[in-house]
């Protein structure tokens, strides 16, 4: 049995190489986590206070990590994110499930002074990850909609690019803009948020205040707001998490329009990737059509587990 303790904040460098070399093994179906070391010291720097007060790790007899799990808490949504937890057992070992599950749940145990008075937790790993599913339930984390990471590079993302972002010009002007400061058109984009996507771990509030460096562009028919798109740039990629349409504009090019600005927004801001990523939950056939028709094809399939959800 590993050694747990809580992370200190030398362990990062540590960590950050576990994630990697069981990312780049695809038997360990690690989820979806970025493509390099920046992409994922990236996602842990935003954790809060720090990264080290939310984690904890496995260390073998000789103190070389081997596991991790960090818990991220969101105050105004209640909810804590479980990032984890990351084993480093041989695929093939006789012995490899049993000390995997033994790690797992003793990261969990020790992780649970972290969310304490937070019942609604939520993890996100890939569907092949059979063991990351036994933990699920056997923790009473219930298996939500699965959704897929699509990717564009080459000379698809090339051809985006080069692309006008512009839709049909139906009565007044139609215009793409850099989320602007005025605060009618943040409460649009906010209220819009929060219908296409209740619950998600970002709230209209945070995306309009950029809490998590986010770019957003907004479509704009005079005053008023057509839809919105948000990313990131990334170390490895443009990251696409939000694209969200006024329901009596969809279908008249108002997405794509958005999702073509914001890349190049980004690559004006942070210059070249190498891709764009965008995350489309199972089911969601507008989103999967529109991507489907910019070149972006199916990377990998995540599925989210919840314990304790909130009414």
């Amino acid at each position: 049995m590993y050694d747990i303790r809580p992370a200190a904040q030398d362990d990062l460098d540590a960590v950050l190489s576990l994630v990697l070399r069981l990312q780049a093994d695809d038997a360990h179906h690690i989820g979806y986590l970025g493509e390099t070391l920046g992409d994922i010291s990236a996602e842990l720097a935003e954790f809060e206070p720090d990264w080290a007060a939310c984690t904890v790790v496995a260390t073998d007899d000789s103190g070389w990590v081997v596991g991790a799990l960090s818990v991220e808490l969101d105050a105004e949504s209640g909810r804590a994110y479980l990032h984890g937890p990351f084993v480093d057992v041989p695929v093939n070992h006789p012995a490899g499930s049993r000390i995997w599950d033994q790690t797992a749940d003793a990261l969990y145990a020790a992780a649970l002074p972290l969310l304490d008075g937070v019942p609604d937790r939520e993890l996100l790993g890939h569907t092949g990850h059979r063991r990351l599913a036994a933990f699920a339930e056997r923790h009473r984390f219930a298996a939500a909609r699965a959704c897929g990471i699509h990717v564009l590079d080459g000379d698809g993302l090339r051809g985006l690019l080069l692309r006008e972002a512009s839709c049909p010009r139906t009565g007044p002007a139609r215009e793409m803009r850099v989320l602007p400061t005025d605060p009618a058109v943040h409460e649009a984009v906010a209220v819009l948020h929060e219908r296409c996507f209740p619950k998600t771990y970002l709230s209209g509030r945070k995306l309009v205040d950029a809490a998590r460096r986010h770019t957003v562009v907004v479509a704009m028919d005079g005053d008023r707001v057509l839809g919105y798109a948000s990313g990131k740039a990334e170390p490895g990629e443009f990251y696409l998490d939000f694209v969200a349409v006024e329901p009596d504009v969809r279908g008249q090019g108002v997405g794509a329009a958005l999702v073509t600005e914001l890349v190049w927004k980004l690559a004006e801001k942070s210059g070249a990737r190498p891709q764009a990523a965008a995350a489309i939950l199972a089911g969601n056939r507008s989103s999967q059509r529109l991507f489907d028709r910019l070149g972006f094809r199916l990377h990998l399939e995540l599925v989210a587990y919840r314990a304790n959800p909130a009414a």
